[in-house]
């Protein structure tokens, strides 16, 4: 069927339109001035409180002797310590925590082996909180290290009246695959934006500081002490509060983590698809990252759709408008990633990126048939 001059018009302009206004139906742009701000911020705190810093090792006795160092190392000029909370009868901890047993910043406790029926992740930070002696409690893995010994004041800088929880980053180190980087970075960014402009939705980094009398009383974890992951998560959905949380993101106050295992990669969004039923605001959340995939494939495939029709009646004028169609959508795509991994200080090649933005869609629904097809007491510590 061969259209008219006045259709092909329409469409030629439609096109164009589509292709550069979906662009900016995109996470990266939306990036608020607050957030950058908080990246660019080096003011110092008038006066810096006491901090207790949790970790929960598991299994990590060589993460744990390669990275406790550098937690008990910070240069902090107020009190502060190290509460670990490890699994007992996990040997390789034990040792190494036992020649660290004088160091006069470090305590550590371990959780029953009898423990059951609930996260032992949950109730190995909640022993942590506490044992604690500060008010201001920092919650981490020690799969993660600071980048400096400045670390802990940077994020302590932000412990004010006004404040109940500090929203850190973390990224992931140089040795992990690119689309990883920049998969967290993308999910990074949208909540980065509802903590800025809103209420905190989850939290994505494993760098997390709260009030202790914030933690006990509301009664921790009650209520998701079952689901095996997520503690990050529940804790900012539960407890965050609008323009009670602050959102530290000066490089000084970043932690690197290592790379997950494949096991780990594909476990994090699994559990995750269990968690979000039970965290509020997820349909906000969900709706606007899939507005944005929406748009970002309609446009796509509308320019693709047009092109082929055009090769295929000879209409070499709607080829043309179809290639800079996609030209001008891959140019501004490409400038408004480069900005917001240039942000960020992310080494990942812009000519990646467009192959990465399509393909987050597709491994999300790899990953929902892998949840629909797995039994779903996996993600939780017992029947009921």
């Amino acid at each position: 069927m061969t259209l008219t001059y006045d259709i092909l018009l329409i469409i030629a302009v439609v096109m164009m339109v589509s292709a550069i206004i979906t662009p900016l139906l995109n996470g990266f742009f939306r990036i608020p001035k607050s957030v950058r701000n908080a990246i660019n911020d080096e003011s110092q705190a008038k006066e810096l409180q006491p901090v207790s810093i949790i970790i929960t090792p598991h299994e990590n006795a060589k993460e744990l002797e390669a990275n406790l160092p550098t937690f008990l190392s910070q240069d902090y000029p107020v009190e502060y310590e190290v509460i670990v909370v490890a699994w007992k009868g996990d040997s390789e901890t034990e040792d190494i925590l036992k020649r660290y047993k004088d160091h006069p910043r470090l305590y550590s406790t371990f959780i029953p082996e009898t423990s059951r029926y609930m996260s032992r992740k949950k109730l190995a930070i909640t022993l942590g909180v506490k044992a604690a002696k500060n008010e201001w409690l920092l919650i981490t893995d020690i799969e993660c290290t600071p980048l400096s010994d400045q670390w802990l004041k940077t994020m302590a800088r932000n412990c004010s009246d006004g404040i109940d929880m500090v929203y850190g980053y973390t990224n992931y180190d140089e040795e992990t695959s690119p689309y990883r980087r920049f998969e967290r970075l993308h999910t990074d960014i949208y909540l980065f934006r509802e903590a800025a402009k809103g209420t905190a939705y989850r939290h994505n980094s494993n760098n997390l500081m709260f009030r202790k009398s914030l933690f006990i009383g509301q009664d921790g974890f009650r209520g998701n002490l079952k689901y095996l992951r997520g503690e990050y998560d529940f804790m900012v959905n539960k407890y965050a509060q609008k323009g009670r949380v602050a959102l530290e993101l000066n490089h000084l106050g970043w932690l690197k983590e290592q790379e997950p295992t494949n096991k780990g990669w594909r476990n994090k969004h699994l559990f995750y698809m269990e968690n979000r039923k039970h965290l509020k605001r997820s349909f906000w959340h969900r709706f606007i990252m899939n507005l944005d995939q929406l748009a970002l494939h309609f446009n796509y495939i509308l320019i693709l759709t047009c092109a082929l029709y055009a090769i295929i009646t000879g209409n070499w004028l709607l080829a043309g408008v179809a290639g800079a169609a996609l030209i001008t959508t891959c140019v501004l795509r490409l400038i408004i990633a480069k900005r917001a991994l240039s942000i960020f200080s992310e080494d990942i090649s812009l000519f990646r990126i467009p192959f990465y933005e399509i393909s987050l869609i597709w491994n999300y629904l790899s990953y929902k048939i892998k949840y629909i097809r797995a039994d779903k007491y996996d993600f939780i510590s017992h029947k009921l």
